[in-house]
């Protein structure tokens, strides 16, 4: 008994000598993990802020002209729609499919399921490059080359093996006795799984859905591939073009990575709440 008292007050002991560590110890690291992050942003803002031929390390005059020389110059504003439009499309797509595929997964048992389930994993250790010949001659046969649906299809085919993984974790995290309660109220299944099913699911779709748009939107390879056409271009295609054989035009450069960039750091400041609940619905085992 007396052992069992005095190893609980030495871990109290410990306990509490961790609580009233100084905070330099906690904070200096953070700091410096910071500084580390967010010097980089500096840099890219400040090229694309102060006048070109300046060499200060403050934004000041602050000037705009690099913004409007790649928006309007460049053709970014037609870029940015282009990528939007990807990115949109492909966001549906992948959650739909995804959807229909995990919950299936999830829910019924058939011959080759695990099978099936490797596979998809094994799909992950694929390089997208290795896809480029077969995907150009299919989308050479469809005629959909210089097609930004081309595009769409290949981003929404590299993105669905993950996906479908994550959203049937999703939907096994999910009680099957919900869905049971529902039937025996009279609900169909499509009707259980849209009442009952779907609305737990909103962080896990939005985390998945989330993913997919952020690699549609910066993917480079695919795009550079399948579109010849300017008109047809995104955005990090975008900024390969800003980059000469002789020279870099660092500010419009610059301009062009923040434009790439802003909209990318909304979403997940809008969502990092789904995102933190969906990350947390997928890793706890149902």
């Amino acid at each position: 008994m007396t052992t069992l008292l005095v190893g609980t007050a030495v871990q109290a002991g410990k306990k509490r000598a961790w609580d009233q560590a100084p905070r330099w110890q906690i904070h200096l690291p953070l700091a410096l993990y910071l500084l580390f992050t967010l010097v980089p942003f500096y840099w890219i803002l400040l090229f694309a802020l102060r006048p070109a031929g300046s060499t200060s390390l403050v934004p000041w005059p602050v000037t705009f002209e690099h913004f409007a020389k790649v928006w309007t110059e460049r053709s970014f504003a037609t870029y940015f729609q282009n990528s939007v439009l990807i990115g949109i499309v492909t966001l549906v797509l992948t959650t739909l499919v995804a959807l229909a595929g995990g919950y299936a997964l999830a829910r019924f048992d058939f011959r080759a399921k695990q099978g099936f389930m490797l596979a998809l994993l094994c799909s992950q250790f694929v390089p997208g490059a290795l896809l480029l010949v077969p995907l150009f001659q299919i989308f050479a046969e469809l005629r959909m080359i210089n097609s930004l649906g081309s595009v769409i299809l290949a981003e929404t085919v590299f993105q669905l093996p993950l996906s479908m993984i994550l959203i049937s974790g999703f939907i096994k995290n999910v009680p099957y006795a919900l869905e049971e309660a529902a039937w025996v109220d009279g609900c169909g299944r499509m009707r259980a799984f849209r009442v009952v099913v779907l609305p737990l699911l909103r962080p896990g779709l939005v985390a998945v859905g989330s993913f997919a748009f952020v690699h549609a939107w910066n993917h480079f390879l695919f795009a550079l591939m399948f579109l010849s056409n300017q008109e047809k271009q995104t955005i990090p295609v975008g900024l390969n073009t800003l980059m000469g054989a002789d020279s870099v035009d660092l500010g419009a450069l610059a301009a062009g990575g923040v434009i790439a960039a802003v909209p990318v750091v909304i979403v997940f400041a809008y969502i990092q709440k789904w995102l933190i609940t969906g990350f947390s619905a997928g890793a706890v085992k149902g």
